[in-house]
């Protein structure tokens, strides 16, 4: 049987505490980006490979470690536990200078030295650390492992490492004091920092020293100690001669001791202790994750809100600017208006809407000059259509460049800082940074406003206009406007034709009179629809700006939702992360 099978936490349990564990994990990954757990990530770091070490610990033998400072008797209760000479005694200060682990012949302790190197006699050498092993089917502690660690008060700064390296990898400290230092600041620090996450036993040594009612009063001062300051109230405190007890088992405080220790340490009683370090040890993370959240609560509250308002802000003038870009736009607009009317209009209506300003003139033009030079006539007519076409595609040109509707970047990072101020200084106070946590950078914040505009003026080209050009001009409308082009065309035809079979041609002044009744009938015309459509085109105009609006009040909504949501989930993990002890005693409670 190995020291695993004797002392191993039971299976549930140690299942229980690596999904706690994971779940820890994955809280502190949650605000990790927070500058306050930053901060702290040292300690963070050290409580979790705390926690992983004493996850890596719940199937191998109990290890027990003496503490204490300088001429406290480590060593000498050692020799008493052990009922042999195996750490050295002396009167030099520090005597113990190199740990020396009394453990059982087939126990791991790899991790307590390293790489083991044989030794004659049943003792090994780990470099600095000395092993003794014994019989654990007939020593006295069966699966127990025990340390007689170097003196907390050393001179050498090496030797209080040493020790918490050794704690860090117990689960029992056994604190053993003397009248000198149960006060002494060394002892007292290192205690505060194992306070709660392993289980504490305290041995006042050495009362054959001291009267009966000094030794009453040293053992209230640790019990005080013990309650008050490393909240363990129920920690044994043991008074005891260790010298004594070497050659009198009988000796005061010994037997009291031994049960104490034994009650710890037994196989029955091993994995209570280990669910308590660890349960304690997730009470020191809530209690920094308190302190963090204490930090923090307030700004991740306010900052939603505060980005809000400077979002709406944003909107607002991102909005008025391209209302105005807009407005400039409002000539292209009717153009393509009247444009898209006169595809839906076939008769001479239509034509005359096609016609540009450029070609209204050059055919009136033409129309005067016909009578004295029609060849030039001819010519005026049709460099006015060439210049009408060119003039068309220029504006088409420029009402799809849809980049002319948003500000310059350099200008909407302006907007942008100064509406955002007071969130970016939260967000920084935050994580260190002004865009994190949700708020969306000034970059994102431009693509995002000029993705909503051009999804607004692309669907006022693809969708509104077409729409609106159907809409404007009825058939029946149509019909009735073009019917005097006809009747004029037909009264022409009729002259002509009469004129012929009766030899008397109608002229060329009588059609170009006709020509010209024509041109300023679909003038009229042109000039009565352009109206009207105009109209239709300002109401256009004024659907998309409101679109717009819409669109980037609706774009920076979602970003409001998503930092929300960010508040929210930073939020309940602190919360988690602040109740840990309490949800760790539940699910471990009945697991002990």
């Amino acid at each position: 049987m190995n020291d695993g099978d004797r002392t191993a936490t039971p299976p549930a349990m140690r299942s229980e505490l690596r999904a706690l564990r994971r779940e820890v994990a994955r809280d502190i990954d949650e605000v990790r980006q927070l500058r306050a757990v930053g901060e702290r990530d040292g300690e963070i770091e050290h409580l979790l490979t705390d926690l992983d070490r004493q996850l890596e610990r719940a199937e191998r033998a109990a290890v027990i470690t003496l503490v204490g400072a300088t001429g406290a008797g480590k060593s000498t209760l050692l020799n008493a536990l052990a009922g042999d000479d195996i750490a050295i005694e002396g009167v030099d200060r520090p005597t113990t200078r190199h740990p020396v682990i009394y453990a059982p012949r087939d126990a791991d302790v790899s991790e307590l030295t390293g790489r083991e190197i044989e030794m004659p006699g049943g003792h090994e050498s780990e470099g600095a650390v000395t092993v003794v092993r014994y019989d654990a089917r007939s020593g006295p502690w069966t699966a127990q492992i025990l340390i007689d660690a170097p003196d907390l008060n050393s001179i050498d700064q090496q030797h209080r490492a040493t020790v918490t390296a050794l704690a860090e990898r117990s689960d029992v400290l056994v604190v053993v004091l003397h009248r000198q230092s149960i006060l002494e600041e060394s002892s007292v620090s290192f205690i505060d920092a194992f306070a709660g996450r392993r289980q504490l036993l305290f041995v006042l040594n050495r009362i054959d020293e001291i009267t009966p009612e000094a030794r009453r009063e040293l053992l209230a001062q640790v019990r005080r100690l013990a309650a008050e300051r490393w909240r363990a109230p129920q920690a044994p405190v043991v008074g005891l001669s260790a010298r004594a007890a070497q050659s009198q088992p009988n000796a005061e405080g010994w037997a009291e001791f031994c049960d104490a220790l034994r009650g710890l340490a037994r196989e029955s009683a091993i994995a209570g202790v280990r669910r308590l370090n660890a349960i304690g040890t997730a009470a020191r993370i809530e209690q920094l994750f308190r302190e963090i959240a204490s930090a923090v609560r307030g700004d991740l509250e306010a900052l939603p809100e505060e980005a809000s308002a400077g979002m709406n802000t944003l909107v607002e003038r991102c909005a008025d600017e391209v209302a105005l870009r807009l407005e400039l736009r409002s000539p292209d607009l009717r153009e393509l208006l009247w444009a898209e009317a006169a595809k839906r209009w076939d008769g001479p209506g239509g034509w005359a809407l096609r016609t540009g300003n450029v070609g209204s003139i050059g055919l009136g033009s033409a129309a005067a000059i016909a009578t004295r030079n029609p060849l030039l006539a001819a010519g005026a007519a049709a460099g006015a259509l060439a210049a009408d076409q060119v003039q068309k595609a220029v504006r088409d040109r420029r009402v799809t460049d849809v980049t002319g509707l948003m500000p310059a970047g350099g200008e909407f990072d302006s907007w942008y800082k100064e509406s955002l101020a007071a969130a970016r200084l939260r967000a920084a106070r935050l994580i260190g940074a002004p865009d994190g946590l949700g708020l969306p950078s000034s970059e994102a914040a431009r693509i995002d406003a000029a993705t909503a505009v051009e999804e607004s003026w692309r669907t006022l080209l693809e969708r509104d206009l077409p729409a609106a050009a159907e809409r404007s001009i009825l058939r029946f409308f149509r019909l009735l406007l073009d019917l005097p082009v006809y009747a004029l065309a037909g009264w022409v035809l009729y002259e002509v034709a009469t004129g012929f079979i009766a030899r008397q041609y109608a002229g060329i002044d009588f059609l170009v009179n006709a020509l010209l009744i024509l041109a300023a009938y679909l003038f009229a015309v042109r000039f009565a629809v352009r109206r009207g459509l105009g109209l239709r085109a300002r109401r256009l105009l004024g659907e998309v700006i409101s679109r717009t609006k819409s669109a980037l009040a609706l774009r920076f909504e979602l970003a409001h939702e998503s930092l929300v949501q960010m508040r929210s989930q930073t939020l309940a993990a602190l919360d988690r992360l602040s109740g840990l002890e309490s949800r760790w005693r539940a699910r471990l409670g009945g697991k002990s």
